[in-house]
């Protein structure tokens, strides 16, 4: 492995790299053996500043670093279960939530339905519905005396 692309981090002692057979090489950057190498030179992986490990090796070590609580916010596992019981309990909520827009649907209709006018509202309706019918009678009268 090239010293240039390893160290490129900075000032970081370990840097982790994996390939593209799936193994992972960790340097130490800081590794006596790498001071008398220049940028261009290669690493060999039998060198005591490189470990390599196999990828089931690294997400052993990685498991393991998380249980022991040397990893932050480390999660492992897709989390599927959880997403799962929470869309139920989402899909649950909307399905209580669709029943009382429902309810709420129904009263509406039947409160718009029960209104009812006052008396003298009526009467008045009645009395216009009445002077309507006695305009259109003279009406009908007067174009057929025409």
């Amino acid at each position: 492995m090239v010293l240039g692309n390893m160290m490129s981090e900075g000032g970081q002692q370990y840097v982790a790299i994996k390939d593209d057979k799936h193994t992972w090489r960790i340097l130490d950057t800081w590794h006596a053996d790498l001071k008398m190498l220049t940028a261009d030179d290669d690493i060999p992986d039998d060198s005591p500043a490189v470990v390599t490990l196999s990828e089931g090796q690294f997400i052993a070590l990685i498991k393991e670093a998380g249980s022991m609580g040397v990893l932050e916010n480390a999660t492992f596992g897709t989390g599927e279960a959880e997403l799962e019981a929470t869309i139920l309990d989402r899909d649950q909520e909307i399905q209580t939530l669709n029943e009382e827009i429902l309810k709420l649907k129904e009263q509406k209709s039947e409160v718009i339905r029960d209104v009812e006018h006052t008396e003298d509202y009526q009467l008045k309706e009645k009395a216009m519905d009445n002077i309507l019918k006695l305009v259109s009678m003279q009406d009908m009268t007067k174009l057929s005396r025409d």
